[in-house]
């Protein structure tokens, strides 16, 4: 009986896989500034912006590397603003400029011996040449949509199997950007919007991007970043995400986090993409508390089976060449040591078995609940 009872708890609590990873931890980046610190937002590949943006990401990749801020940062793309369209027959292929920009800004990631996460589409900046076009999934811009479906494709045949790349984060946040999860306004409305588009939307749009994604590039690590349902929902639906994901991305905005029991709700590996201090009141720009935050995350990132944690907010001053708070919190937990996440060898499956339990289980009860 003891036996039977071992194998059922192992079963029920199955240690989580971890994606391969260069650190265990490292920042939120975003995208470069112009050279003069200016934001540029998703434009950033733009040849209009490119000789400001370029020698900022090079000295932003120094200042990294020459402090210890990891060797994985997570940077935006924002597609849109490398394609060309066409009112009538829409996307009609890639400025190559702007496609030849990204590559160089991957080359000078290797150079520095990091790797990145990648987002491509977000939806935040109605304005930006980078945000996605959301009325491409209101049922009346067909072409708008066969096009953005065309471009993922294209996009990752010709870079999707960058080793440099760690993992794609296809869509930001496409729940609370795109649907209702984040309750956010409709536009016309100050940014960020969202056109409140229903989950079974949300979720149709993600499941054609993912599979479009996975046409170019076999080898692609993909994944899109919640920020609501995994984290704060005690009971999390993962059948938002488990069709459409290789490896979940989490974000955590909490001033006093605590990890959820992932291992036992998720089936396959987990960071945490943007983890900071609470969005409320930018709670995350206030150092103290920022710092506090973090340093919970990381600190109790492997025990909660996370492979990385990707700090946000701001993490050091380039102009006295210091460390924020923040930013000490990174350099401090990786100096002492915490490891890298190996890629799991071979299929286990009693981890499969075991999460695949809990999750019929979660799917029955919420059946029987309505």
């Amino acid at each position: 009986m003891a036996v039977s009872l071992a194998v059922v708890h192992r079963v029920v609590r199955p240690e989580a896989a971890l994606l391969p990873v260069p650190s265990a931890a490292g920042l939120n980046y975003g995208m470069p500034h112009d050279a003069g610190g200016n934001w540029v937002g998703t434009e950033w590949l733009r040849s209009a912006y490119w000789a400001e943006t370029r020698p900022a990401l090079a000295a932003d990749l120094d200042f990294m590397q020459r402090h210890k801020l990891g060797k994985l940062q997570r940077i935006f793309v924002g597609l849109d603003q490398t394609m060309l369209w066409d009112e009538n027959r829409g996307f009609t292929g890639f400025d190559a400029a702007a496609l030849a920009h990204f590559s160089t800004a991957l080359d000078m990631f290797d150079a520095h011996g990091m790797k990145a996460i990648v987002v491509v589409y977000d939806q935040e900046v109605v304005g930006s040449a980078g945000n996605f076009h959301f009325a491409a999934l209101d049922g009346k811009h067909t072409a708008m949509r066969q096009g953005y479906l065309r471009a993922t494709e294209e996009f990752f045949r010709r870079l999707g199997g960058r080793d440099t790349v760690a993992g794609w984060d296809l869509f930001n946040e496409a729940y609370n950007s795109l649907g209702t999860d984040g309750r956010m306004p409709q536009p016309p409305h100050a940014d960020p919007v969202s056109p409140g588009y229903s989950d079974s939307v949300v979720h149709g749009w993600l499941r054609d991007l993912y599979h479009a994604a996975r046409l170019g590039s076999a080898s692609a690590r993909l994944t899109v970043s919640d920020a609501t349902e995994l984290y704060w929902n005690p009971d999390p639906d993962v059948g938002k995400y488990e069709d459409v994901v290789d490896f979940y991305d989490v974000h955590v905005y909490d001033d006093n986090p605590r990890y959820p029991d992932w291992r036992s709700t998720l089936r396959k590996p987990y960071i945490v993409g943007e983890a900071g201090a609470s969005t409320v009141g930018a709670h995350y720009e206030d150092q103290a508390l920022n710092s506090q935050a973090v340093t919970y995350l990381l600190e109790h990132a492997h025990t909660a089976g996370v492979s990385a944690v990707l700090v946000h907010g701001e993490a050091y001053v380039t102009a006295t060449d210091s460390l924020t708070p923040t930013g000490a919190a990174v350099a401090l937990f990786l100096s002492q040591g915490p490891g890298v996440a190996q890629e799991a060898e071979g299929w286990n499956p009693v981890t499969d078995i075991g999460a695949a339990l809990v999750s019929t289980a979660r799917r029955i009860r919420r059946v029987f609940s309505g």
